[in-house]
């Protein structure tokens, strides 16, 4: 393992225990991502959205009418878009895109569907300021993956204009936790153990059905969706529902791009100052989102 990967690995071992209270896990969280390099030519603002707050964050190469939706990850219960400005706004450079992030309300206080009603709100509300559907991509870490793909279906199901894609990053997509890699990668996967994620999807649900299609969106029904790249490292626990989902959205007519990195962790875009091969999935991201919204 060279010397990069493994100040990956050790991140989150350095800076949180992911089975202390939520509280103390918001606050180390905050701390460790404050530790990740946001450049300098990446300018902010905060902006309201209803009773919310969202955050534009702009690169020079940001095309004004372009917009890319990142939902940050942590379970739903940690994490905002401040924590996540450096993947957030590389992705955005990737792209050429002006880039979108809602500070959405946060488990337990605001349980299941909650959190995804808020996100959906912070689409309805992009559409509101102007910004065509065609030029807007969707994009999320983790339990933002999932969000991610509820997003679509909303749209879908309530006769909204859908995105022009996806890019779902190592999503949370099964909450009670039944692929295999789950136990395969058990003890190999630095950032996911199960009694943790299995203490997270509780805290989320609120004592909801995990199977239902609404909490893990391999059990949803994902006809008419638009096009996805899905990103995945192989050393997660993750990995099999990614791959389940995949399988469901090809056999659904779903135009899908599926890509694991060897050895790679959850969501390890994040440590793109690190790992090469976090730059890497940066750039074909962006990549995709240019095929799909145009070059210009």
């Amino acid at each position: 393992m060279n010397k990069e990967l493994k100040i990956a690995r050790d991140y989150f071992k350095t800076y949180l225990d992911l089975n202390a209270p939520i509280p103390e896990l918001r606050i180390a969280a905050d701390k460790m991502y404050a530790t990740l390099p946001v450049a300098d030519d990446i300018t902010y603002e905060t902006v309201s959205v209803g009773n919310l707050k969202g955050e534009w964050t702009d690169s020079p190469e940001a095309r004004d009418t372009h917009v890319l939706y990142y939902i940050h990850g942590g379970a739903f219960l940690i994490g905002s878009p401040a924590t996540y400005r450096g993947e957030i706004s590389e992705l955005g450079r990737a792209g050429k895109m002006k880039t979108f992030a809602l500070d959405y309300r946060l488990a337990p206080e605001h349980p299941f569907p909650q959190p995804l009603e808020d996100i959906f709100d912070g689409y309805l509300w992009l559409l509101e300021q102007g910004y065509d559907a065609k030029k807007i991509i969707i994009c999320g870490d983790s339990a933002g993956g999932n969000a991610t793909i509820n997003l679509m279906l909303f749209a879908r199901d309530r006769g909204v204009p859908m995105p022009a894609g996806g890019i779902p990053i190592s999503p949370w997509i099964d909450l009670g936790q039944t692929g295999e890699t789950y136990q395969t990668r058990e003890g190999i996967d630095p950032i996911v153990n199960l009694k943790a994620i299995q203490a997270q999807a509780a805290a989320y649900l609120g004592g909801a059905n995990p199977n239902l299609p609404l909490a893990s969106p391999i059990y949803a029904d994902v006809h008419g969706l638009p096009p996805m790249y899905i990103i995945v490292g192989e050393a997660e626990e993750m990995l099999s529902e990614a791959l389940t989902f995949t399988h469901k959205a090809a056999m659904a007519g779903v135009h899908i791009r599926f890509e694991v990195w060897p050895q790679m962790i959850h969501n390890f875009p994040l440590w793109h100052s690190l790992l090469p091969e976090g730059r890497d999935a940066l750039k074909k991201a962006g990549e995709f989102m240019m095929s799909l919204t145009g070059g210009n």
